[in-house]
């Protein structure tokens, strides 16, 4: 969530472009109504692959954090729950009260439960955004047991792959789960063994430019098929599709953020901010919006994107920063 260190430039630099991407889908710059035609699957692709960046980043620095932890899974969770908690319940606050999201009492308890990777759409109002840490939170959960109870690395792909195929029955014959649950599921699991396989990692990153840049191409052109059938995304075809187009992504872009690119200052500033600015951009947004009486269209389009956006970002890194220090303060960091 936080910035990474420097030999990790690259993945500081890869989180710094998936927050751009998403301030860019949030606002609307995908729609038809800026194109002035249908762009469809853009959006969604996009969609995918900077969600996908950031978990295979979580997995990534989830055995980052398990390597370093003192050795004990509820040491492990505590640090997450420290970190993650707190910002995300004063952000849905900002969506009840500010933003206006209306959400039954039990609705709202299992969103401060941060249970809604279990429950919705099917069982609690879906808001948009928060989706995207409750299935974080399900997976440090369920990876976090595996990592420190399972120390095989094909123990814990045997171990996941259990746990993914009972939770899709599960999903078929009970609705329980997010769907995009299964989507992402091998994607932090792909990053846990970036991590811990570092000589296959820096094989993988030394591999020539145009080997990755074909893999890349395929991926999206297969992926962005499937994608236009607007089959369901927990269709097996879609997951496979989907997650091979990602790590396809992530490998070219960490490979592009290993050269000169990644030294530029401004990615770590957008990695540390990221975290906060995906909380409460929607947020600041709907007051910018009221305070200046920005109408519908292109106009809030790109008043979203660019003066929203750069605010989101200023306030996600000062709040970062300040969240740190008060942890550092209260010794929980």
């Amino acid at each position: 969530m936080t910035q990474a260190k420097p030999r990790y430039r690259e993945y500081d630099a890869l989180r710094g472009l998936s927050i751009l991407l998403l301030l860019a889908l949030h606002s609307g710059v995908f729609d038809k109504s800026v194109f002035g035609f249908e762009v469809d699957p853009l959006a969604h692709v996009v969609a995918v692959f900077l969600l996908g960046s950031f978990f295979f980043l979580a997995g990534f620095f989830a055995e980052f954090s398990r390597q370093k932890a003192d050795g004990t899974i509820v040491s492990f969770l505590a640090s997450k729950v420290v970190r993650i908690f707190p910002p995300y319940w004063a952000a849905l606050a900002l969506f009840v009260f500010v933003m206006g999201y209306s959400l039954r009492r039990f609705d709202s308890l299992m969103y401060v439960l941060v249970l809604q990777w279990l429950l919705s759409p099917e069982f609690i109002k879906p808001v948009l955004t928060l989706w995207y840490i409750s299935v974080l939170v399900g997976y440090y959960i369920i990876f976090g047991i595996f990592l420190f109870r399972i120390r095989s690395s094909l123990g814990l792909l045997i171990g996941a792959a259990v746990v993914f195929a009972a939770s899709y029955v599960t999903n078929q014959t009970s609705g329980l789960f997010e769907p995009r649950f299964f989507q992402y599921f091998f994607i932090f699991l792909a990053g846990v063994y970036f991590y811990r396989f570092e000589s296959l990692r820096n094989s993988l990153l030394d591999v020539k430019p145009v080997y990755k840049f074909a893999v890349a191409l395929l991926t999206l052109l297969l992926f962005w098929r499937v994608a236009s059938t607007g089959v369901d995304v927990r269709n097996g075809v879609y997951i496979l599709t989907a997650d091979l187009f990602i790590l396809g992504w992530v490998w070219m872009w960490l490979s592009i953020f290993r050269t000169g690119i990644g030294n530029w200052r401004i990615w770590a500033f957008l990695s540390t901010a990221s975290f906060f600015a995906y909380l409460f951009h929607r947020p600041i947004w709907h007051v910018l919006v009221e305070l200046f009486d920005i109408e519908r269209g292109v106009g809030r389009v790109f008043f979203n994107l660019i003066p929203g956006g750069i605010t989101a970002l200023i306030l996600g890194y000062s709040l970062q920063r300040g969240y740190d220090r008060l942890l550092a303060a209260l010794r929980l960091k």
